[in-house]
């Protein structure tokens, strides 16, 4: 075969490769949750696809340690339902309150009338919107079901990870700085 002949046999091939992939990246760009998340693990993934919870690792740790900040709060990084969120632990707080915004990142958009239920908390009363977590994770830590209420003020910017969530575990500890949680 001549020369000629390979280049634009080849030229073709990687056109075609290149095309193949744009219309997988244009498929996932148009619903992202259908391609694997970073760091989920195939299991996870498939489980992820067919609406099931994430199945647990037999490695996978049963506690984890979470150190203070500077101002003695602690904070994680939990994934609620697959979606990752910043929130502070609050062993005063009676169930997981997720901010409007938080609760829209993980695919709840409360409307006006959601907002159903009242919610003393240190800044008056409030009206709150109650929804059902399938899944909170912080580290190798795993809840199902969790309770919890989505805060009817933009002013409130934080999520917290409230007694719905923290109840459920076997052991909750502080001790020289440090916050334990174990399944």
């Amino acid at each position: 075969m001549k020369r000629a002949t390979r280049q634009s046999i080849a030229r073709i091939a990687v056109a075609l490769g290149l095309a193949g992939g744009m219309a997988c990246a244009a498929k996932a760009q148009a619903n992202p949750d259908q391609m694997p998340r970073l760091g989920e693990t195939t299991a996870e993934f498939e489980a992820r696809m067919k609406g099931l919870a994430r199945p647990a690792s037999p490695t996978a740790p049963s506690s984890v340690m979470i150190p203070a900040d500077g101002s003695g709060h602690f904070y994680v990084e939990a994934a609620v339902n697959g979606t990752r969120v910043r929130m502070m632990v609050d062993t005063g707080a009676t169930g997981v309150v997720l901010s409007k915004e938080d609760a829209r990142r993980i695919g709840f958009n409360p409307q006006p009338s959601d907002f159903t239920a009242r919610s003393e908390t240190a800044n008056g009363i409030v009206a709150v919107a109650p929804i059902m977590l399938k899944e909170v994770a912080v580290g190798g830590v795993l809840v199902s079901d969790v309770p919890a209420i989505v805060h009817s003020d933009s002013r409130f910017q934080g999520s917290l990870l409230g007694m719905s969530f923290l109840s459920k575990l076997s052991h909750v500890e502080v001790r020289a700085g440090r916050l334990v949680l174990r399944r």
